[in-house]
């Protein structure tokens, strides 16, 4: 089922005080679904229409963040309060196993004869 599935593959970030955070080796479909919701939003008042962009990441670590050594409970008012030192890295590793994947995407397109 791995090979067409996410099953829930986890990736264990470790940092040099000992705490660990275990993220999605993946984002699904509808993790990026909710993440492109929360980064643009569009809004119509009378006859203007208006789209409000954001940066998206703390949607995207509370979409990537599955457990972690800390004491308190992943949360999302726990994920923001992150220190940077954690949040920098948690991030980067998010984006690297995404280009990873999106890497294996561009390698294996199939092409569709008509």
């Amino acid at each position: 089922m791995g090979e067409f599935f996410t099953d829930g593959e986890k990736v264990r970030i470790d940092f040099e005080d000992g705490q660990w955070v275990d993220i999605k080796e993946e984002l699904t479909q509808y993790d990026q679904d909710f993440l492109l919701d929360r980064m643009a939003r569009a809004e119509s008042t009378g006859s203007e229409a208006k789209v409000t962009l954001s940066l998206g990441r703390m949607a995207l670590m509370e979409r990537a963040i599955l457990a972690w050594s800390f004491p308190e409970p992943v949360t999302p008012d726990n994920i923001s309060r992150l220190r940077l030192k954690y949040r920098q890295r948690i991030l980067d590793e998010v984006n690297r196993l995404n280009e990873q994947a999106g890497e294996w995407v561009r390698k294996n397109e199939l092409t569709v004869s008509t």
